[in-house]
């Protein structure tokens, strides 16, 4: 019974390095790369034998032409439900300063906030407006172009489509996943196969008779942490922000 629950830990632990290390190199990750990297202790042999098993139980594939392995979606969806991100939180500090702005009314407050959500986090980012009227805004779209993953020019020509053609289903997307608790969907999870290369990461607020839904568009391999925290953050500060102004 302890082996067993020795070997989950061990599995645990390589996927996660797998993972970050995928985020941070973009690039097929080798067993000797990650004893290397991280100093582990055990054999490179070992965490071969482990990422083997993580590829049998559809975490990691296999790339023919490297001798390393990508996390899959799957893989990338276990990961991100396994970080601690309260403990993380702390190290992605945000800080948005609303006073400076020529005035405090919604639409400077709105750009403001997603020009702050995109350049701390480094990822597109989203907002979806519901009151009087509903409204839709994103910036940092050039954070996608800046990607590996979108290299390919019919995934761009897909991402643009969704948002010049599908924006209103995008939005009620947005708004299902507007509660107090952060979202994060991978892949196929999004629902759009204009954008199942990528992950969204959703959270809103409401104030008096407005709601907001806040988000973060990346590729796949996008730091789950970062995000998180930035958007948190955002999201926390936009709260504060509303409740001076409505």
């Amino acid at each position: 019974m302890v082996k067993v629950v020795d070997t989950r830990e061990r599995e645990a632990e390589i996927l996660k390095r797998v993972v970050e290390s995928y985020i941070e190199e973009s690039r097929p990750i080798s067993s000797s790369y990650i004893c290397e990297k991280y100093r582990l202790n055990c054999s490179s042999a070992t965490v071969r034998n482990v990422m083997l098993a993580l590829e049998k139980d559809g975490f990691l594939s296999h790339i023919h032409t490297s001798s390393g392995r990508v996390p899959t979606q799957e893989g990338f969806r276990r990961y991100a439900e396994q970080v601690k991100y309260e403990e993380v939180a702390g190290n992605y500090p945000v800080s948005l300063d609303y006073n400076s702005l020529p005035r405090l009314d919604m639409n400077e407050i709105m750009n403001y906030t997603l020009d702050m959500l995109t350049q701390y986090s480094g990822y597109a980012s989203l907002v979806a407006i519901s009151g009087s009227d509903e409204k839709m805004l994103f910036k940092g779209m050039r954070f996608i172009l800046e990607q590996p993953e979108f290299e390919d020019v019919s995934v761009l020509k897909n991402i643009f489509y969704l948002f010049e053609v599908k924006m209103s289903a995008l939005e009620n997307l947005l708004f299902n996943c507007a509660g107090d608790h952060t979202h994060i969907l991978i892949g196929d999870d999004i629902g759009f196969e204009e954008i199942s290369k990528c992950s969204l990461v959703v959270s809103g607020l409401r104030q008096r008779q407005i709601a907001f839904a806040l988000a973060l568009l990346g590729p796949m391999r996008m730091h789950y942490a970062k995000a998180v925290a930035c958007l948190y953050s955002v999201r926390q500060q936009l709260k504060q922000a509303m409740e001076e102004l409505l």
